[in-house]
C-alpha cells in the first residue's frame, strides 16, 4: 500500500482497508496480525511467501497484482 494511502483513517466507505499478509512463520504472522488489528485496519492472511506472497511482492521488473490496491473490509 502506497505510504499516501497508508497515513490515511483505516476506516472508511463503510469498512476497514486491507493489510495482507503473507509468511512462512505463523506465530509472526498472528504476531503481526494483531498489530494490523490494533491499528484500525483489516488482516487477510495469503498464506505462505511462495503462495500467496506472490500476489504482493514485486518480480522480474512487474509489480504483483494486489501492490497497491487501497481494498476495503465490510464490517458485518
Amino acid at each position: 500500500m502506497p505510504a499516501k494511502v497508508l497515513a490515511e483513517h483505516p476506516v472508511s466507505a463503510g469498512g476497514r482497508r486491507v493489510i495482507f499478509l503473507s509468511s512462512d512463520d505463523e506465530a509472526a504472522s498472528a504476531t503481526v496480525a494483531t498489530l494490523v488489528e490494533r491499528l484500525g485496519y483489516a488482516a487477510v492472511s495469503l498464506g505462505r511467501i511462495a503462495e500467496g506472497g506472490q500476489l504482493v511482492q514485486a518480480r522480474d521488473k512487474s509489480w504483483a497484482p494486489l501492490i497497491f490496491q487501497d481494498l476495503f473490509k465490510k464490517e458485518q
